[in-house]
Order: C-alpha cells, then sequence, then structure tokens
C-alpha cells in the first residue's frame, strides 16, 4: 500500500543563510524527490529567496508584526488552497504566525529547533509554545536534554531528534583543482580550511592565532575561511595583524559548502557553540579528515581518534597539536578521511534523514487528526 505524499509548508523568515535555513532547503529538495510537494516562504529580500530562485515552491513574503492578522490570514488561506497537511517553522516569529494558522487550519505546526536557547523560563515562551507548537525536531540529543534543562515546562516525549545527514559525495580532481586556483593557493599547498559563519561563537579567531604558530613552522600551509558574517572585517584584520594576508584566503559565501570542503586538506570546527554542527557533516560525506572542538552534539557523531580529532572547545594548544599531528602524517588523515565516509554509510546519511522526517511528519499528522484536527 503506497503512502500518500504530503503537502508540506516550510516558513524561513530570517534574511541571513544558517543551519536551519540549509537544513530547510536540502530536506524540501529531497522531498519534492520523493513526490512531496514543500513549498517555502521566505523573506524576500533574505539569502533564501535570492540564492534559490529555482526552486519550484518558492513563495516570498515578510511575516511583519508579531501576530500580524494579515499574514496569519494570508497563511490560512494559503492552507486551505494548496491543502497543506503540516507546518514547519523555526524561530519565535515563524512559530506565532505558521502556529496560529495551522491552529486554525487543525494542522500540526513543527518546530525544528537548532539551538537549545531557543527556550527559556519565561512565560511568554512557555504559552506560545504550548499553544501553538505541536511537536519539536532536533538535530542530536544533547539539544533536547539542553532544552528540557533551560525550561523544564517542555515535554521531552514531543521532542525526535533527526541528526542532520549527507550523502557521500565525490569531486572529481579536476573541479578540486579548479576551486583551489579560484582562491590563488597551488596544487601542492596544504589547505586547512573553515566553512562557517564569522561570529563570535565559531571562534575563528582563535583558529587564525593557532595557524599563525603553525604557519611559522610549515610554510607550505594555507588557511582558507569559507563563509560571511558581522565578524569578517575584525577577522581580516586580525590576519593584516598577524601577517598572515599571503597565507590565508577570505573566500566569503559560497553555494557550494561540499566543494569548498572537498578542496580542503583538513577541515576545522572551532565553534565555541553548537547545535549539531552541519559543517562536520559537509566534511565527513566529502571525506575530509576533521578536527573539531567537543561544542554542542558534535560527539553523537565525531569520535576522537577514529573518523576525527576532537579537542575541546577553548584549548588552543590542543587544536594546535591536532592540526600538526595531522600536516605530518598522511597516513592518519587518509585513515580518518576513510572513517568519515564509513560514519556517513551507517548512520549519517541524507536518505535516512529524510526518510526519518517523512516518517516524523506523518505521525504528527496522524495523531493532530486523533485529537481532532482537519479531516
Amino acid at each position: 500500500m503506497s503512502l500518500k505524499k504530503l503537502n508540506i509548508l516550510y516558513i524561513s523568515s530570517k534574511k541571513k543563510w544558517g543551519g536551519v535555513s540549509s537544513w530547510m532547503l536540502r530536506t524540501a529538495m529531497r522531498l519534492e524527490e520523493r513526490g512531496h510537494c514543500v513549498w517555502i516562504l521566505a523573506h524576500p529580500r533574505g539569502r533564501f529567496a535570492a540564492d534559490n530562485l529555482d526552486y519550484p515552491h518558492l513563495v516570498k513574503r515578510k511575516l511583519g508584526m508579531d501576530y500580524n492578522p494579515s499574514t496569519v490570514a494570508y497563511l490560512v488561506y494559503f492552507i486551505k488552497k494548496n491543502r497543506i497537511d503540516v507546518v514547519v517553522t523555526n524561530i519565535e516569529k515563524e512559530v506565532i504566525a505558521g502556529g496560529c494558522a495551522a491552529r486554525i487550519c487543525g494542522i500540526p505546526n513543527i518546530r525544528r529547533v537548532g539551538r537549545e536557547d531557543d527556550f527559556n523560563r519565561k512565560w511568554k515562551v512557555k504559552w506560545r509554545h504550548r499553544l501553538l507548537v505541536d511537536q519539536c525536531i532536533t538535530p542530536c540529543d544533547l539539544i533536547r536534554d539542553n532544552a528540557v534543562k533551560r525550561a523544564p515546562w517542555l515535554d521531552p516525549h514531543k521532542f525526535v531528534t533527526i541528526h542532520n545527514g549527507k550523502n557521500q559525495c565525490h569531486f572529481d580532481a579536476s573541479l578540486i583543482l579548479l576551486q583551489r586556483r579560484k582562491w590563488g593557493v597551488s596544487e601542492n599547498a596544504l589547505v586547512i580550511g573553515v566553512t562557517s559563519q564569522l561570529s563570535g561563537a565559531k571562534q575563528i579567531d582563535r583558529l587564525i592565532r593557532v595557524f599563525h604558530r603553525i604557519s611559522v613552522r610549515f610554510p607550505d600551509t594555507f588557511l582558507v575561511v569559507t563563509g560571511e558574517g558581522k565578524d569578517g572585517v575584525s577577522l581580516i584584520e586580525l590576519a593584516e595583524k598577524l601577517n598572515l594576508t599571503h597565507r590565508m584566503v577570505f573566500a566569503g559565501y559560497t553555494t557550494q559548502p561540499l566543494l569548498a570542503a572537498a578542496a580542503y586538506d583538513i577541515a576545522v570546527s572551532c565553534s565555541g557553540f553548537e547545535g549539531f554542527p552541519n559543517t562536520v557533516v559537509e566534511y565527513f560525506a566529502v571525506g575530509r579528515p576533521v578536527v573539531t572542538t567537543n561544542a554542542g552534539g558534535v560527539s553523537e557523531m565525531a569520535e576522537d581518534g577514529v573518523n576525527s580529532s576532537v579537542v575541546p572547545v577553548g584549548d588552543d594548544d590542543a587544536l594546535h597539536d591536532a592540526l600538526v599531528r595531522l600536516i605530518q602524517s598522511p597516513a592518519d588523515r587518509h585513515r580518518l578521511s576513510q572513517n568519515a565516509i564509513a560514519t556517513i554509510e551507517k548512520g549519517f546519511s541524507e536518505d535516512l534523514m529524510v526518510s526519518k522526517l517523512a516518517d516524523a511528519l506523518r505521525t504528527a499528522i496522524e495523531m493532530k487528526h486523533k485529537r481532532g484536527g482537519r479531516d
């Protein structure tokens, strides 16, 4: 017996690109490939709308103020017109608008939680969540556990963990060489790379200072920083202060993070605070040897000495030593690379993630109907 295809509405109101935005786009595309219809309502001047104009079900619209009656009315109209089965939201503004419309229409609103600090003990947050959210999806168990600690009123049984996933991806050597040439990096150089938002929590400044020490000892190494953010200018100034401009590349935002990762020789995640780092999943998917801090739920995927090198948050010496070990040992880089790919294949593929997501959405819809939702 074939399962009913779903009509899904994602709401993404952020102007900037982030982990949940990436998750929404990737899962929407994969769900569409499986025959479902996924609409994405995005901010008209946001990165999401600007970079994905070819997405077949993109709606560009601002949500406006909280509890905006015209926005809620539009969403109710849209849900009924397109026979939407489930709404998926993230931040409070989306929860309010999408949750109100979903409640009126008798369908579930699923909150995709990216960070535990989305919740607190404030009565407004508690009231909104209990009234407007049917279930939460988190990318790792740690976010769920920490969210419940921050907000004890949350019901942990209404959380479903679906780890971020990415299918193994291979790029031809010519594409990797072309990418490195765009960066101005020679074929024989050893590239340490990081793909990240340029914000304080990501601690790129610490990586730059660690690389300054490495650059003196290993003259053929380069550091490539892929991403954009509010700290971009200050990070460039730091590189200039340390006289690293000839050994560093600030590559900016990319629409091809997997290709960028594939062009690194060693991939780094140096965050001080994370949920479940999507970049580490991407690094694993292209078979890069990874050095990562133990921020957030990364330990649910990364195992020190097995498929990656895991160092404590804020320990610059440990980060330095881990990078040096991999620089000096091609054999260790190869071993971590192979084990990273095996990790993806065993439990962190995009195919598995999307299957679990479709199951979770169906379950939420069925439970809503049993409680008296839409017929």
